[in-house]
C-alpha cells in the first residue's frame, strides 16, 4: 500500500532493520499523516520462550530507536509517547514526526549505521574490544537509561556466565515446546521475509567455553574465540516500560558498535529461563534486571537476515 509520505516510508523501513529475537520482527505499524503508531504483534510472540512478552517489547524498543534515528536523517524530530494507553498493552508507542534541525555528524553516523548493523554468529577475532570503543558503546546504553556491564575474559564471573548459558541451553533442548518454537523460526526458507536462514545461524562451537549461543540447526562446526568481550544489558526495573527502554538502549549501543566495526551476537536462552536469569544477575552482582546477554567483537561483515518491506509492516489509518 502507499504510505502518506516518502520520508515516513524510509523511516519505517529503516526501523524494521532492528534486531529481534529469532528475527521474528514482532511489530505492526500504523501510519496516519505524520503520526506513526507502533504496536507489538502477538502473532509473532514466542509464546513458550517469552510468555510475558519481555523479548517482544525489547525488539519493539529497538525498532523505536531506529525510527527516532532515521527521522533525524530526514531532518525530522520524533516526539514519542511510550506505552501511552494502560488499557492497551500492545500499543508500544505513538511517534509524532515534526520538522527539526539539520542533523549533525553524530546523528548522520548513527542513521547510516542502521543499514550496516547485522548480527554475526561466526567466530570473532580472539581479543577483547579496545577500551575506548567499549566506553563509547557503554555510554550509548546509558543515554537510553540502561547499563551495559562488560564481562572481560580475565573476569572469574565469566566462567559462571558460560556455565549458566550451557545449563539454560541444555534445559531448552530437553523441552519439546522450546525446540519446536526454535525450529519454527530458524533454518527457514530463504524466501521468507522473517526468521533466520540456516546459512546465517553460524556454525556450532567445538569448544565448550565459547561465548556463543548454540542452535539446533547450526550448519557445521568451528573453533570460536574465547577472549572476545561479553556484556549484559540491564535496566533499573523489570516492567514493560523497562523492556522497551532496554530495546532502545540495545539498538543505540549496537549502532555505535557498528560505527566502530564491532559486531554482536546474542545469548537469549539464559534470560528466558527464570532460574538462570536470576542466577546470572547474582553471578554478576547486578543492581538492575538483566535484559540481554551478548558477545562483542571484530569479524568479517556478516550477511543480513531477511526483513519485511515497509508495506508489509504498515497499515494505513482509516482516519
Amino acid at each position: 500500500m502507499n504510505l502518506v509520505d516518502e520520508r515516513v516510508q524510509r523511516i519505517v523501513q529503516a526501523a524494521g532493520s532492528a534486531p529481534s529475537v529469532y528475527n521474528t520482527q514482532p511489530w505492526q505499524v500504523e501510519v496516519a499523516g505524520s503520526t506513526v503508531t507502533l504496536r507489538a504483534d502477538p502473532a509473532r510472540q514466542l509464546r513458550h520462550s517469552d510468555p510475558h512478552g519481555r523479548e517482544m517489547l525489547i525488539s519493539c524498543g529497538a525498532f523505536l530507536f531506529n525510527a527516532r534515528t532515521a527521522a533525524r536523517r530526514d531532518a525530522l524530530n520524533a516526539v514519542v509517547k511510550v506505552l501511552p494507553d494502560p488499557d492497551d498493552e500492545l500499543l508500544v508507542a505513538e511517534i509524532q514526526l515534526e520538522p527539526g534541525s539539520t542533523p549533525d555528524t553524530d546523528e548522520l553516523e548513527l542513521s547510516v549505521a542502521i543499514a550496516r548493523r547485522a548480527t554475526s554468529r561466526v567466530p570473532f577475532d580472539d581479543q577483547p574490544l579496545f577500551t575506548d570503543v567499549l566506553m563509547a558503546i557503554e555510554a550509548a546504553a546509558r543515554k537510553e537509561g540502561a547499563d551495559l556491564r562488560s564481562i572481560q575474559p580475565s573476569e572469574p564471573a565469566r566462567d559462571d556466565v558460560l556455565v549458566l548459558m550451557r545449563r539454560a541451553e541444555a534445559l531448552a533442548s530437553e523441552d519439546p515446546a522450546a525446540r519446536a518454537e526454535e525450529a519454527a523460526w530458524t533454518a527457514t526458507d530463504p524466501g521468507r521475509a522473517d526468521g533466520i536462514p540456516q546459512d546465517l545461524l553460524g556454525p556450532s562451537a567445538t569448544n565448550p567455553r565459547a561465548p556463543v549461543r548454540r542452535f539446533q540447526a547450526s550448519a557445521g562446526s568451528a573453533q570460536f574465540e574465547q577472549r572476545s568481550t561479553m556484556a549484559v544489558l540491564s535496566t533499573p526495573g523489570d516492567s514493560a516500560r523497562d523492556w522497551v527502554r532496554a530495546g532502545e538502549a540495545l539498538e543505540h549501543a549496537l549502532l555505535v558498535a557498528t560505527i566502530y566495526f564491532v559486531h554482536a551476537s546474542f545469548a537469549t536462552t539464559v534470560l528466558e529461563n527464570p532460574t538462570t536469569r536470576h542466577d546470572l544477575r547474582r553471578a554478576l552482582s547486578l543492581d538492575g534486571a538483566p535484559q540481554m546477554l551478548m558477545r562483542l567483537g571484530y569479524s568479517s561483515s556478516p550477511k543480513h537476515t531477511p526483513r519485511r518491506s515497509a508495506s508489509q509492516m504498515t497499515a494505513a489509518s482509516d482516519g
